[in-house]
């Protein structure tokens, strides 16, 4: 519902600015009318209307190009992904912008290994993503310099690096130029690269920036090699999303739940999310165990745990998922009308689908995040992973709007307790810390790995709250989850962590974990 609102919003406002622009239009003609009119001013009054007009129509010029650079961000959805292959699809652009690059004085190097896999792309979209770095980059040479463009193959992505010699940028730029209407060009509409970060992540990849003041800036984009390649028609095969109503399987978009289900009226409901590593679930024990003791805590009986494992094994099996991640969800069922109290005789019903997994945090793991910091609105008892997740929905989107990956909950003593979806550790005097298990937090599944794997490694260990106030004294600090794995967070709002780039220990530990997941997928 919340994401067809987005939908019709979006294209309410993009109504709105196209009737502008033919508003903007007539106003541009009758200028250019205007301005005929005074073929060559000759007193003091005339060269001032003169003037004037110039300067109306360099203003109606800039909010038509405004206009359109909105329109271009906000059209970007719905992707006709084809087979391309990238490197001649680069060729292609740079050929079309030598001149331009050539009239600059900016020299392109381009180095493309001749072997780099397809990938599924809407071409005009990305080719327009390209065109906006390659001018981004020319802008930042205004005196010339050397624009570099290479491509890498990592087991399930594809790299690639557009380099420039140019200007650069500070951190609290990097911070801010992925923000719509951000720009720190005279005139720019600040949409440029907001727009390349949407058409990127549309198609399943990322996008992050490296920079140094007078040395140049480096964009790195990460794009899905498609897992199950491509079929003879030139569509991608990537597996359909397969889903289990009460052990009837069918594609997700045909699940109906009924309107009184409990789950829906008051989010009476708790829930699951396993991570499958080349085919095989990682930690399913675990992940049910734990939606056995929320089931048990907010006492919805009669779910046979063990038929749904299997049920799930057996969708994993149907739909030839490889990375993949399993969404559980039990809610108490549908009453004959709505009350608070339990209905007599509901039964529970039964969710669960299997969706192909694209990992958003690759470049954030390698590199360092940044998070926020929110205060702690969450009822009391966060143990239980229950459906009831509105303070963490607000909390996760405080963070998207400042460009954080997570937000921490911080308590009214100061204490930092765990993420919107993730669990909290920090290294101090040497010191793994993490909030011991409570009501104030969730037993994470991957928390309880990498305690293990942090004892198995001999690195000291202490289940201890640490403070806000202790921020400037930690030395590393990392998150951990079951999609996000062991993610290192470098800036907490404006506060550097460390040397602000991910620490030993952190980097001890995931190793270990990517062990974990080799050993348990065979």
């Amino acid at each position: 519902m919340l994401q067809q609102q987005y939908v019709e919003l979006a294209e309410l406002a993009g109504g709105f600015i196209h009737e502008i622009k033919n508003h903007l239009s007539t106003l541009g003609l009758n200028l250019q009318l205007l301005a005929e009119d005074f073929g060559e001013p000759q007193s003091q009054r005339e060269r001032r209307s003169f003037d004037r007009i110039q300067r109306l129509q360099g203003e109606c010029g800039r909010l038509v190009d405004i206009s359109n650079d909105f329109l271009r961000f906000a059209r970007v959805k719905d992707l006709e992904r084809q087979p391309a292959h990238l490197d001649a699809l680069i060729e292609e652009m740079v050929d079309f912008f030598g001149p331009t690059a050539r009239q600059a004085n900016v020299e392109i190097k381009v180095y493309l290994p001749g072997d780099l896999p397809p990938v599924l792309l809407d071409q005009d979209l990305f080719k327009q993503a390209l065109l906006n770095l390659l001018l981004n980059a020319q802008q930042a040479m205004a005196g010339g310099g050397e624009l570099t463009i290479q491509a890498v193959r990592e087991p399930d992505w594809l790299v690639l690096c557009l380099i420039d010699t140019g200007k650069g940028m500070t951190e609290e730029v990097q911070s801010k130029i992925f923000r719509p209407f951000f720009s720190t060009r005279p005139g720019g509409s600040g949409l440029g690269l907001p727009t390349v970060r949407k058409i990127v992540e549309a198609h399943g990849g990322t996008i992050g920036v490296e920079s140094e003041v007078s040395r140049g800036t480096k964009f790195t984009i990460r794009l899905p090699i498609p897992s199950a390649g491509v079929n003879g028609s030139g569509k991608g095969t990537s597996v359909e999303t397969i889903a289990n109503l009460n052990g009837k399987q069918m594609p997700l978009a045909e699940v109906m739940v009924p309107a009184l289900d409990r789950g829906f009226l008051f989010g009476d409901a708790v829930y699951e999310v396993i991570r499958i590593s080349k085919g095989k679930p990682f930690l399913m024990a675990e992940h049910m165990h734990r939606l056995a003791r929320s089931l048990d805590a907010i006492r919805i009986a009669g779910v046979d745990l063990r038929r749904m494992e299997q049920r799930i094994r057996e969708t994993i099996t149907a739909g030839q998922y490889q990375e993949a991640t399993v969404y559980i969800q039990v809610t108490r069922g549908a009453g004959l009308k709505r009350t608070h109290a339990f209905p007599a005789q509901a039964t529970p019903l039964e969710l669960f689908w299997v969706q192909e997994f694209v990992d958003p945090y690759v470049e954030a793991r390698q590199h360092g995040a940044s998070v926020t910091v929110v205060p702690d609105i969450r009822w009391d008892r966060c143990d239980i992973k229950s459906t009831n997740l509105l303070a963490n929905v607000l909390a996760a989107q405080t963070a998207k709007d400042k460009q954080c990956v997570e937000a921490i909950f911080i308590e009214k003593d100061g204490t930092l307790s765990e993420g919107s979806h993730t669990s909290l550790f920090g290294v101090l005097d040497g010191q793994l810390l993490t909030a011991p298990n409570s009501n104030a937090i969730l037993p994470g599944i991957t928390r309880g790995l990498v305690l293990k794997l942090a004892e198995r490694a001999k690195i000291p260990l202490r289940e201890h709250v640490f403070k806000h106030a202790d921020l400037p004294k930690i030395s590393e600090l990392f998150l951990t989850g079951t999609t996000s794995e062991v993610l290192p967070v470098v800036r907490v709002d404006d506060q550097q962590i460390g040397d602000g780039k991910p620490g030993p220990v952190t980097r001890r530990l995931q190793e270990a974990y990517q062990q974990a997941v080799n050993e348990a997928a065979g």
